[in-house]
C-alpha cells in the first residue's frame, strides 16, 4: 500500500471502534483500504474485496444481494450510475440496507482519491398499531398514542399542517404549548423557532428557506433527514405518510452525535495541519543544514586536493567521512518524510540494472577494502544480465546502496556478493540478491528489520551505529515501485537480503538512443559561468571547483546583481541559488530570461540547499533547466556545467578526483 494512505488507515481503525464503516479509493476509483465495520455492514464484500479492486466490482456484489429478478437486467446501468455518484457526491444521502438506515458521506482527500463513510442511523421504531392510529386507521385516540412515545412525534394532515404534537416535540422545538404548533405547516414552525431563539437575523428564519430545504430532504420518501435549530441543536426527522395523505413524523435529538462528528473532522484537519507544519519545518531545517554542509564538504574536497602530509590527509578524510555520514542521516529523514506524505515520485527511464549494480559496487569498494572485505558481483558463465529496462535508477541505486552498505558494515571477515537475475518465466521481473558473511539474522527479528528506527538487535546500534532508517526507506521505495523485499539468515552464516522489481524491457529505440553518445574529451572545458550565491563560503567552493576544471567564474552576490551582470555580458551558464535575501532565485531567473532573446535561451541551473519534494519542479517552472542540491558532488557539478555548455563530453580523467564525503 502506498505510504500516503497510512494516516487514513489509522483513522479507519479509530472509526471502527465507533461502529462507523470506511472504505477508501484512489483517484482511479480503485480500493485502497477498508475497516471491519464496513465488512459487517456489507457481508457480501467480506472475502472477495481486495486492494486494487475497482469500485464497480464492489457495487456489482452489493446490487446482486438487493435486486430482484425483474431488476437484475438493469444492474450494469445501476453500477455505472453508482460510480458516477461516487465521483460527484458532495453531500450525504440516506438509504435503507438490511433493515438498517445508513447515512453515506463521501469527500475527496488532500492526497487524492475519495473516502466513503457509512454511519448507522438509529431510527425510532413506531408500533404498527400506533402508525395505524396516527394515520386514521385505528379508533385509538391521538393523545393516548402520543403520551406513550418517548421521542418527539407530530401528526400532519394531507396539506402538511400539524394536527397533533406531543410534549417531547414541544421541548425539542422550544415551544410553550401545543397552540403554537397546531395548524401550522412544519416549515413555518422551523422558521418561527429560529426567529424566537436566534439572537441574530438569519436565512433560517424564513419560510422560503425551509420550503426549499424540506423539498430536498423529502425527495426520498421515508428516508431520515436532519434539521438544525438554534443553539447548535440538531434533530433527525423521519416522516411516514399513509394512503390518505396523513403523515406522522418522529424527531430525535442528535446534537451530541453531531458534536462527535465535528470533533472527528477537527482532528483530521489538525492532523493535516500538523503534516503541513512538519513539511515546512523539514524544508527549513534542510536548507539551514545543507548550506553550511556544502561549505564543509566543498572546502574539505579542496583541502584534500592540496599538498597534505599523511597525518593531515587522515584528518581531512575523517572530516569527509563524518560529513558524509551526517548528510546521509539528513537525507534519510527527508526521504521518510516524503514517503509518508506520498510526495515522492518515480521516473520510468531506460537503464541497465546490471550496470547500475556494477556502479554501486565500485562506489562501495573503497569502504569494503578499508575493512579488508571482498565485494564482488557473482555472474554465471555466459550471463549477459537482464538488459535495458524501464524504471527509476536513482531510487533503485538508493536501495542498493542501503543494502550493500549494511552488508559491509555488519561483516567483519569474509565478504559480500551481489547477484542480479531476470525471471524469464515472469516478464519484467528482476531480482537482486546481496549475501554477506557477517553477524547473521535472528529469524524471529526479521519482521522488525524494515520498520522505522528498528534494528534486529538493540545492541547493534551501539556496536555499529546507524539510525535504523535505511531498511525502512528501502522497503518503502520497493513497495512504491510495486516490488517485494525481504531477508533471511544463510545456513553457512551471514545474511541474504533480496528485492524483486517489475521492470519492463526498454524499447529498442530507447536503448539505441542511450548508447549513442557524443565524443568524449579530457581537454580543459572552458566557458564563462556566473555563480549567483549570497553565502561567501559557498561562493569560494563553487569558484575553486569550477576554476580547477577550466571554467572562467564570475560571482554575483544577489539576484539583482546577477540581472545587471547578464545585461552587460551574457555568460555561457548561470548557477543560481534559490533562497537569497531581497530577491529569490526564481524571480531573478524570470527577470534574466526577460532581458532579451539571447538571455531567454541562457541555461540557468539551480544550485540550492532546498531539497524537498517539489523544489525541483518549482525551479523548472521558473525557467531553470536543471537542479543540483547542496551539498553538491564536485564531479556532479562539473558534469552538469559541462553538459549544458557543450553537451557532456568529459572523460573521467577530466573530472575532480572522487572523495568520500564530497
Amino acid at each position: 500500500m502506498d505510504p500516503k494512505w497510512a494516516p487514513y488507515g489509522l483513522m479507519a481503525e479509530l472509526l471502527d471502534s465507533l461502529n462507523i464503516a470506511v472504505c477508501l479509493f484512489d483517484d482511479g476509483d480503485f480500493t485502497v483500504l477498508w475497516n471491519r465495520t464496513f465488512l459487517r455492514l456489507f457481508p457480501e464484500q467480506d472475502g472477495p474485496l481486495h486492494e486494487g479492486e475497482h469500485y464497480s466490482a464492489n457495487l456489482y456484489r452489493f446490487y446482486r444481494t438487493r435486486l430482484g429478478a425483474e431488476e437484475m437486467p438493469n444492474i450494469d446501468q445501476y453500477v455505472r450510475d453508482g460510480v458516477a455518484r461516487h465521483r460527484a457526491q458532495s453531500r450525504p444521502f440516506v438509504f435503507e440496507h438490511r433493515g438498517t438506515w445508513l447515512r453515506v458521506g463521501s469527500q475527496p482527500l488532500p492526497v487524492g482519491g475519495r473516502i466513503r463513510v457509512w454511519t448507522t442511523i438509529q431510527v425510532p421504531r413506531v408500533d404498527p398499531g400506533m402508525a395505524r392510529a396516527l394515520t386514521g386507521a385505528s379508533p385509538v385516540s391521538d393523545s393516548a398514542i402520543m403520551d406513550n412515545v418517548a421521542d418527539g412525534v407530530m401528526l400532519l394532515d394531507a396539506d402538511g399542517r400539524i394536527r397533533q404534537i406531543n410534549e417531547q416535540c414541544l421541548l425539542l422545538y422550544g415551544l410553550a404549548s401545543r397552540d403554537q404548533a397546531i395548524g401550522r405547516q412544519y416549515e413555518e414552525l422551523l422558521a418561527a423557532s429560529w426567529i424566537a431563539q436566534s439572537p441574530f437575523p438569519t436565512v433560517s428564519g424564513t419560510r422560503e428557506h425551509w420550503i426549499e430545504t424540506l423539498a430536498e430532504h423529502r425527495r426520498f420518501a421515508g428516508a431520515p433527514f436532519e434539521v438544525q435549530l438554534p443553539r447548535d441543536v440538531w434533530l433527525r426527522v423521519i416522516e411516514q405518510r399513509g394512503a390518505n395523505g396523513v403523515a406522522y413524523s418522529t424527531h430525535v435529538d442528535i446534537s451530541e452525535l453531531k458534536r462527535q462528528q465535528r470533533a472527528i473532522t477537527l482532528a483530521r484537519e489538525a492532523a493535516d495541519r500538523a503534516n503541513a507544519a512538519k513539511s515546512a519545518f523539514l524544508a527549513m531545517i534542510s536548507h539551514e543544514i545543507r548550506t553550511p554542509m556544502n561549505g564543509i564538504i566543498g572546502m574539505n574536497h579542496l583541502l584534500l586536493d592540496s599538498g597534505l602530509d599523511q597525518h593531515q590527509r587522515f584528518y581531512a578524510e575523517t572530516i569527509g567521512t563524518s560529513a558524509s555520514t551526517l548528510l546521509g542521516i539528513i537525507d534519510d529523514v527527508l526521504d521518510v518524510s516524503k514517503l509518508e506524505a506520498g510526495k515522492l515520485t518515480l521516473e520510468a527511464i531506460p537503464f541497465d540494472p546490471g550496470e547500475l549494480v556494477d556502479e554501486t559496487i565500485r562506489l562501495m569498494a573503497p569502504r569494503a577494502r578499508e575493512r579488508n572485505l571482498s565485494l564482488e558481483r557473482i555472474r554465471p558463465p555466459g550471463d549477459t544480465g537482464p538488459g535495458r529496462r524501464l524504471g527509476d535508477p536513482t531510487r533503485i541505486r538508493q536501495v542498493l546502496l542501503n543494502l550493500i552498505s549494511n552488508a559491509v558494515k555488519f561483516t567483519e571477515t569474509g565478504g559480500v556478493t551481489v547477484a542480479i537475475e531476470a525471471d524469464e518465466q515472469e516478464a519484467g521481473s528482476v531480482t537482486v540478491k546481496i549475501a554477506d558473511t557477517g553477524i547473521g539474522l535472528d529469524p524471529t527479528a526479521i519482521g522488525k528489520l524494515f520498520q522505522r528506527f528498528e534494528q534486529a538487535d538493540g545492541t547493534i546500534t551501539r556496536r555499529f551505529g546507524g539510525t535504523g532508517l535505511g531498511l525502512h526507506i528501502s522497503r518503502q521505495l520497493v513497495d512504491l515501485m510495486g516490488g517485494e523485499i525481504s531477508a533471511e539468515p544463510r545456513a553457512e552464516g551471514g545474511s541474504l537480503f533480496w528485492f524483486t522489481l517489475p521492470l519492463d524491457r526498454a524499447p529498442a529505440d530507447a536503448a539505441a538512443a542511450v548508447q549513442a553518445s557524443a565524443v568524449e574529451s579530457d581537454t580543459p572545458i572552458g566557458g564563462r559561468v556566473l555563480v549567483v550565491e549570497d553565502n561567501l563560503i559557498n561562493q569560494l567552493v563553487a569558484q575553486e571547483i569550477l576554476a580547477h576544471a577550466g571554467f572562467t567564474v564570475e560571482i554575483a552576490a544577489s539576484g539583482q546583481a546577477a540581472i545587471e551582470m547578464v545585461a552587460i555580458s551574457l555568460p555561457d551558464l548561470v548557477l543560481m541559488d534559490v533562497q537569497m535575501p531581497d530577491m529569490d532565485g526564481y524571480e531573478a531567473t524570470r527577470r534574466i530570461k526577460a532581458l532579451s532573446r539571447a538571455a531567454a535561451a541562457l541555461p540557468v541551473v539551480a544550485l540550492t540547499a532546498n531539497a524537498m519534494e517539489g523544489d525541483r519542479e518549482r525551479c523548472l517552472a521558473a525557467g531553470m533547466v536543471d537542479y543540483l542540491a547542496k551539498p553538491f558532488d564536485p564531479r556532479g557539478l562539473v558534469r552538469t556545467v559541462d553538459h549544458w555548455i557543450r553537451g557532456g563530453t568529459l572523460t573521467e580523467s577530466a573530472l575532480p578526483n572522487p572523495r568520500e564525503g564530497c
